[in-house]
């Protein structure tokens, strides 16, 4: 497959700098294929200037601005009281907006009940406090949950009842993680949304996954044949993705069963992203990688990007727009455009080497995050559309790639050579596994 891809891009003479990126086109293929982490190549060009200074980030240290809440294992069933309790410590430590405060620091005893002692709860400086009880009965399950705040008194200021089967624990507790944040914050949380992922699981191949946000509940998504890799959530709640097998490459998804939705005779398809009803990829069929867009079964394919240069990774964002890489103007570098291919604008400025373009989902946040190489390994980086401001998420810990924001942007997951899928908020503060394993191209749906 490789030699297929140098064979079609180097068959006719070329300026320098086209060869230089068509090489990049290359490695970056080969690097998809092989080892889900693009090659390392030398910056093209002179206007690039060196991205924001590398300041060592301590991501564990405490940060007195966050909300103290108290979560204790919920009563009743200690089994899966414990569970509960620690699947909310665990939501609401990942959102970064809250310190959750160590259950052993705490003197109020079951005694309370459902209820609230302010002073017990107010000697371990608790600001919040969620109290619970699951009771297993024929089968089932019930859950009574209570959100207090001590500044408003002794009366809860959220109560949820649950009834279900013990196994939607997790999902209850996600979705009363949720309305906390509503009411804290007058926006709910998207706790209980998914991950997609590509998982090394040998020599030269992968398969797709699909789990939690949190981690739990992965599951195999594709079928175990050939490599596929460079996943993303469609509208419908499929997966879609790029597939190589020994009779060539395709895109397809979930919902399809692994026939092929794009193909074409020559060149490879790859990196599909739903937009609009849509579907962007690119592709090498024309001898040189270009973005285009497809009816979602297939048909009424168009070209969309008519360059030179090396485009690929396009992007959904608010609005109609996508963000892509191209090598138009040297090394790569984000661009955006419409979705019909027009008004093509230059983004990045800063940073030799800038690839994976993902979008924050909200339109009144205009943020870009993608990874960066500037003179020594991958970090992810975002960009301020409006003002043009740089800020760096990781500070050199390993090789970070393959960004992507929560659906409600507080989040943003990425893979790390560190050995796995990590989740830090916007500002790279907090970074948490959530993830392990050789892990590639992650990105968030609901």
């Amino acid at each position: 497959m490789t030699t297929l891809v140098t064979r079609t891009l180097l068959s006719k003479p070329m300026p320098m700098r086209v060869r230089a990126g068509r090489r990049w086109l290359a490695a970056l293929l080969l690097g998809l294929s092989l080892l889900g982490l693009p090659r390392p190549v030398a910056a093209q060009g002179t206007d690039e200037a060196p991205l924001p200074g590398r300041v060592v980030i301590d991501v564990d240290s405490p940060e007195r601005a966050l909300y103290r809440i108290a979560i204790p294992d919920l009563l009743g069933d200690a089994t899966l009281g414990a569970e509960g309790g620690g699947v909310l410590r665990n939501d609401l430590t990942l959102s970064s907006l809250f310190q959750v405060l160590d259950p052993r620091s705490f003197i109020a005893n079951a005694s309370e009940g459902l209820g609230l002692q302010k002073t017990a709860w107010s000697s371990v400086g608790a600001q919040g406090i969620v109290k619970g009880q699951v009771v297993s009965s024929g089968g089932g399950i019930a859950v009574d949950m209570r959100m207090y705040e001590l500044a408003r008194g002794e009366v809860p200021i959220l109560t949820k009842t649950y009834r279900g089967e013990a196994k939607q624990l997790r999902g209850f507790m996600h979705d009363f993680a949720n309305e906390v944040l509503r009411v804290l914050t007058g926006k709910a949380g998207v706790f209980g949304t998914r991950l997609t992922y590509a998982r090394k699981i040998g020599p030269g191949r992968k398969d797709i996954y699909v789990a939690d946000f949190d981690g739990h509940h992965e599951f195999r998504a594709s079928s175990g044949k050939g490599n596929a890799m460079l996943p993303t959530f469609g509208q419908n709640g499929g997966v879609w993705y790029s597939k190589l097998t020994e009779t060539g490459g395709f895109i397809t998804n979930t919902k399809n069963r692994e026939l092929p939705v794009i193909k074409s005779s020559n060149g490879l398809n790859m990196g599909p992203v739903v937009c609009g009803g849509r579907v962007l990829f690119s592709s090498t069929r024309d001898g040189n990688s270009e973005i285009y867009s497809a009816a979602l079964d297939g048909s009424d394919q168009r070209r969309l990007t008519r360059d030179p240069g090396i485009d690929v990774s396009p992007t959904c964002g608010p609005n109609g727009l996508v963000a892509f890489v191209s090598s138009r103007h040297g090394g790569p570098q984000i661009f955006t455009m419409n979705v019909d291919g027009g008004n093509v604008q230059r983004v990045t400025y800063k940073g030799s080497h800038n690839q994976t373009p993902a979008f924050c989902p909200d339109p009144q946040t205009p943020l870009i995050a993608f990874s960066a190489r500037d003179g020594g390994g991958f970090d992810i980086v975002t960009i301020n559309l409006k003002t043009g401001e740089y800020k760096r998420l990781t500070q050199g810990q390993g090789v970070n790639q393959d960004p992507t924001f929560s659906p409600d942007c507080r989040m943003v997951a990425f893979a790390s050579s560190r050995g796995g899928i990590y989740v830090s908020n916007p500002d790279g503060l907090n970074q948490i596994k959530v993830l392990s394993g050789p892990l590639s191209t992650v990105r968030w749906g609901r």
